[in-house]
């Protein structure tokens, strides 16, 4: 709100390098600067950094530390007294102070305080598996196997999309007929 003096808009009132406040309706004109957040840390619930990723379906607990124009930080904030958003509500949601994984990519959350928001914190996000590509050694699809007595074959897995975990574990049910190594 700014401050009018005939009608004027004027500045903060200084006088030998203080600030001056003026009340209207019993409230200061100006914050103080014991109340005035210039920056805010975004953290974990126990006020530790953000972790770099996020599990699929996973969800993250979050706080924040305002640090205001006196130099002074703030006590952890987790719900009350700031606000948590996700600036991409496709990849992540958030819930007071609970991140919920919803797809894979960068998640990008912002918290604010007395007014003042945060510059983004990004998080990536893990791509949950949703298929898998088999193909032989020439690149060609393969659908089924059939093998004789003997004989081997060479199969290439993909976990799609490719930004998921390539992490798998091929198994036979009838170990008796066949045997897989993994490689």
């Amino acid at each position: 709100m700014p401050a009018l003096y005939a009608g004027k808009r004027v500045g903060k009132p200084l006088l030998n390098g203080h600030t001056y406040n003026a009340l209207f309706n019993g409230k200061p004109v100006w914050p103080l600067d014991k109340d005035t957040v210039v920056s805010i840390e975004i953290t974990d619930d126990k006020g530790k950094p953000l972790p770099k990723s996020l599990a699929v379906s996973g969800t993250l607990k979050l706080g924040a530390k305002a640090t205001y124009a006196d130099g002074h930080v703030g006590d952890l904030l987790t719900t009350k007294n700031v606000t948590f958003t996700s600036r991409d509500t496709s990849t992540a949601t958030v819930s007071g102070n609970t991140l919920t994984w919803r797809h894979g990519g960068t998640i990008l959350v912002t918290a604010t305080v007395n007014g003042f928001t945060s510059a983004a914190a990004s998080i990536a996000s893990a791509y949950a598996p949703e298929s898998i590509k088999v193909t032989d050694d020439s690149g060609q699809p393969v659908d089924a196997v059939t093998l004789r007595v003997g004989e081997t074959k060479q199969l290439n897995i993909a976990v799609l999309p490719a930004a998921a975990s390539q992490e798998y574990t091929a198994s036979i049910k009838d170990v008796s007929l066949a045997s897989v190594r993994q490689q």
